[in-house]
C-alpha cells in the first residue's frame, strides 16, 4: 500500500460521533417585527442553512395562496396565506430566518387582519399555527438529514474502497506466497536431482579413476619397455 493511500486512510480514522435526532420545539413569545412587538412563534430547524430553507419556506407559505411573497428588509411577508386548519379565511404571515450554530431559527408572526394569532387570542388557532410550522420544520429537517445520509453514504463508498484495496493486497500477497511455494518446491526438486547427479558423478569418478590409473600404469609399462630397448 502506497503513502497516498495511507494518508487517505488516516483522514477516515476519526472518533465516531453519534448524531442524535433533535427535537423540534416551538416557543411562543412577544417579539419585535415590522409592525411593532407582536406575538411570535419561534422554532429551530436543526442542521439546516438559511440559503436552503428560505426558498422552501416561501414555497410552503405560498401554497394555495394568490398573494405574493415579498422579502422586505429581511422580513418575508405573505398577505393572504391559505391553510384551513389555521383559519377559514386567508391570513397573513410575517417571518424572519436566522442561521445559528444548530440550524436555522425561524420566527413567524401570523395575523388575521390586525389581530395577531396567539394562545391568548385563540388556543385552537395557536395550536394550528404551531402544527403548520412544525410540519414545515419536519420536512426541512428531513431534507437536511437526507443530505447528511448522502454524505455518509459517500464516505462509506470511500472507506469501502480502501477496505477492498486491503482485500486485494491480501489476495495478491497470498497469490505471491503460493507462487513462491511452487517455485520453492521446484527448486527443492531441482536440488534433489542435482544432488543425485552429484552422487552419480562421484561414483563415475571413482570408477573412471581406476580406469585412468590402470591406463596410466599401462603407459608407464610400455614407456619403460621402450626405454629398456638398447
Amino acid at each position: 500500500m502506497n503513502f497516498k493511500k495511507l494518508i487517505t486512510i488516516a483522514s477516515f480514522v476519526l472518533p465516531v460521533i453519534a448524531f442524535a435526532q433533535q427535537e423540534i420545539k416551538i416557543e411562543e413569545v412577544e417579539k419585535e417585527m415590522s409592525m411593532g412587538t407582536k406575538n411570535c412563534y419561534i422554532l429551530n430547524i436543526p442542521q439546516t442553512k438559511v440559503k436552503d430553507v428560505t426558498e422552501d419556506w416561501k414555497k410552503f407559505i405560498k401554497k394555495d395562496s394568490k398573494g405574493k411573497v415579498e422579502d422586505i428588509k429581511g422580513e418575508i411577508q405573505l398577505i393572504g396565506a391559505v391553510n384551513k386548519n389555521v383559519s377559514s379565511f386567508p391570513f397573513n404571515i410575517f417571518s424572519r430566518l436566522l442561521e445559528t450554530q444548530n440550524g436555522v431559527q425561524l420566527s413567524v408572526w401570523a395575523s388575521e387582519g390586525d389581530i395577531f394569532i396567539s394562545t391568548k387570542v385563540s388556543q385552537d388557532k395557536s395550536v394550528a399555527v404551531q402544527k403548520y410550522l412544525h410540519d414545515f420544520a419536519v420536512v426541512s429537517y428531513k431534507d437536511a438529514v437526507k443530505n447528511e445520509l448522502s454524505s455518509e453514504q459517500d464516505k462509506l463508498k470511500d472507506v469501502q474502497k480502501i477496505f477492498d484495496g486491503f482485500l486485494k493486497d491480501q489476495k495478491k500477497a497470498e497469490d505471491n506466497i503460493e507462487d513462491d511455494k511452487k517455485q520453492i518446491e521446484k527448486l527443492q526438486k531441482d536440488i534433489k536431482n542435482e544432488e543425485t547427479n552429484i552422487a552419480k558423478a562421484k561414483d563415475n569418478q571413482v570408477k573412471q579413476k581406476s580406469i585412468v590409473d590402470t591406463q596410466t600404469n599401462s603407459i608407464k609399462t610400455v614407456s619403460d619397455k621402450m626405454n629398456n630397448i638398447k
